[in-house]
C-alpha cells in the first residue's frame, strides 16, 4: 500500500469519488468543513478530502462513513464511487455505487463469504486475487480495483489534505 502511506495500517476507509474536486466530494457527504480549525480537534467523525488523479479520495482513521448507503448514494449520484474499509477487529468491505445504486459489494479478505460472486468487474477481481476463500490480494488489492473502477489514482499532491470535514452522529 505504498501509494496510501498516509492511510492508517489499522483501520481506515478510503472513498474513491470520479470527478468531484475535494470540496465537492466533502459537500455531499453532508459534513461540516471545518476550515482552519486544528483537525486534531476532532477524535470522531473526521474525514480527508485528497486531490487525486481523476477525482478525490476521501479518508477516515478508524472510520466507516464511507460505507454508508446514505453517503454513497449522494457522493455517486452522476458518477461512480468504490470504498475499502478495515477496522481493528480485521472487519473489512469493498463496496462500489454507480449513480445511486450499489453494483458491487464484499470482503476482500474472505471474498468466498459472498453468496454468489457478482459478475461486476470479476475479471479484475482473478486478476487481483480477490476470489476465493481466502483473498491473495488483500486489502493493497482491493484498493487496486477501487482505482480501476472509479478511474480515480493517487497522485503527488494526494499526500495533501485539500479539506476536512466533521459528520456528526454516525
Amino acid at each position: 500500500m505504498r501509494d496510501y502511506d498516509w492511510l492508517d495500517d489499522e483501520a481506515f476507509c478510503a472513498t474513491f469519488v470520479r470527478g468531484l474536486t475535494p470540496r465537492e466530494a466533502l459537500a455531499r457527504t453532508g459534513a461540516e468543513d471545518i476550515g482552519d480549525d486544528e483537525p486534531d480537534d476532532y477524535d470522531d467523525g473526521l474525514i480527508e478530502a485528497r486531490a487525486a488523479e481523476g477525482g478525490t479520495i476521501l479518508s477516515e482513521s478508524n472510520g466507516f462513513a464511507g460505507t454508508l448507503p446514505e453517503i454513497l448514494v449522494s457522493l455517486s449520484a452522476g458518477t461512480v464511487t468504490a470504498s475499502v474499509f478495515r477496522n481493528v477487529n480485521a472487519v473489512a468491505v469493498f463496496v462500489h455505487y454507480a449513480d445511486g445504486r450499489r453494483t458491487l459489494e464484499f470482503d476482500p479478505l474472505f471474498p468466498g463469504d459472498e453468496d454468489g460472486i457478482a459478475e461486476d468487474h470479476l475479471s479484475e477481481r482473478i486478476e487481483l486475487g480477490l476470489v476465493g476463500e481466502r483473498s491473495e490480494g488483500g486489502l493493497a488489492a482491493a484498493l487496486k480495483l477501487a482505482e480501476r473502477v472509479t478511474g480515480v489514482r493517487p497522485a503527488a499532491e494526494s499526500g495533501t489534505v485539500v479539506a476536512h470535514g466533521v459528520l456528526e452522529h454516525y
